[in-house]
């Protein structure tokens, strides 16, 4: 049986008006059209609908029962239309972000809340991890959207710039190179580091750094933790090196903070998503929230 919604429509027509004629008038079909459809209709049921009284078209038992529930079908035909034409401007729904605990601490503890002031009624879902992980779960199309460093596999995905912000190295108050102005990764060649471990980008970069000025560093700590690597700096026992944001929001009295200017020097953030992926209206319009309230870049 191959039923469908026209025929439907077309069956609830001639019972409303009670004649092919004004029914084909009404749905701006020919007559015969009309009648041939019903007919394959009837077929396609094995039931007669109709019957001719009086120059009307009454109905039989077997159209009273199927008019109905046609009738209900149609209703819910209307319903799921409105639905989808209603979803397009929807301020309800739900996705998944993927998110840096760095990231989280820096910039997304005032932005997520002032979302859901505006948009109440969408649920967001945080997975939060290193900046590599979430990579992999952004081609893996684990997240809808993502906020991930910009390095050469942000062009696999589609994205637009966050912000830029400076990185800087964490050295005791006492350390001798605590005063200076700017530092580069080469004079901190004799420290024990206290770094992200290797599902951070910034693991990657600061070892990369490292290697480019002739030295592999003596490793302190590797964790996921950044306020732990601040603990260690804060007692002496390492330096670090993580954005100026972490340090402005969460300043520590026993930790200096000196701007790097080598390759270290800039932390390049976007967000990225899945260019294959489809993207639902309740991830826009957090995009487009995020665009609007973008931090300043700090160059």
């Amino acid at each position: 049986m191959r039923m469908d919604i026209r025929q439907i429509t077309y069956f609830v027509a001639v019972a409303q008006n009670g004649s092919f004629s004004k029914a084909a008038e009404m749905l701006s079909l020919s007559q015969p059209a009309l009648s041939l459809a019903v007919k394959k209709l009837e077929e396609e049921l094995g039931a007669k609908l109709f019957y001719s009284f009086n120059k009307r078209q009454e109905l039989t038992d077997e159209g009273r029962a199927l008019l109905d529930s046609a009738r209900e079908l149609l209703d819910a035909y209307q319903r799921t239309v409105e639905n989808v034409h209603t979803s397009r401007t929807s301020r309800s729904g739900t996705f998944t972000l993927g998110l840096s605990p760095l990231f989280g601490a820096c910039f997304f503890g005032d932005l997520i809340p002032e979302f859901y002031r505006e948009y109440p009624d969408i649920h967001i879902t945080v997975i939060e991890d290193g900046a590599n992980k979430i990579d992999e779960r952004i081609a893996g199309g684990q997240v809808d959207l993502a906020v991930t460093l910009k390095t050469e596999r942000l062009a696999t995905f589609a994205s637009c710039h966050f912000t830029t912000q400076r990185n800087v190295a964490l050295l005791h108050r006492s350390h001798p190179l605590a005063g200076e102005k700017e530092l580069t990764v080469a004079q901190l060649r004799e420290e024990p580091f206290a770094i992200f471990n290797q599902d951070f980008i910034l693991h990657r970069q600061i070892l990369s750094a490292c290697h480019s000025a002739g030295f592999r560093p003596k490793i302190a700590l590797l964790s996921s933790q950044w306020d732990f690597m601040v603990e260690l700096v804060a007692k002496n026992h390492a330096v670090s090196i993580l954005p100026k944001p972490v340090m402005d929001k969460h300043p520590d009295p026993n930790v200096a903070c000196v701007p790097l200017s080598d390759s270290m020097k800039y932390w390049d953030i976007a967000l990225a998503w899945n260019k294959e992926r489809y993207m639902s209206n309740a991830c826009r319009l957090f995009l487009d929230f995020v665009r609007a309230h973008l931090p300043p870049d700090d160059l």
